[in-house]
């Protein structure tokens, strides 16, 4: 734990973020994306009801309470903005 926190704390305060043993790699991570027509499909097995279960199980477990119809409450100001940047 101690040595933990020394660690870190000389990384972030007296280094920046930028120790000797931090990986540098040589692509950006969406570079490497392929289409997901030259991608397998992953196949699931059905929801068991013991270990797997099925989305609306999920949703009801979690506890979520809202109206089916309520309208989303993140906005975004410019619609374009997501697709330009």
């Amino acid at each position: 734990l101690y040595l933990g926190t020394l660690m870190v704390g000389l990384e972030q305060k007296l280094m920046g973020g930028n120790v000797p043993w931090t990986l540098h790699h040589q692509h950006r991570d969406n570079e490497m994306l392929r289409p997901a027509s030259q991608c397998k499909p992953i196949e699931y097995s059905k929801p068991d009801g013991k270990l797997t279960f099925d989305r609306l199980s999920s949703v009801f477990i979690s506890n979520t309470n809202h109206e089916e119809n309520q309208p989303a409450h993140l906005t975004l100001k410019d619609s374009k903005m997501p697709v330009d940047v």
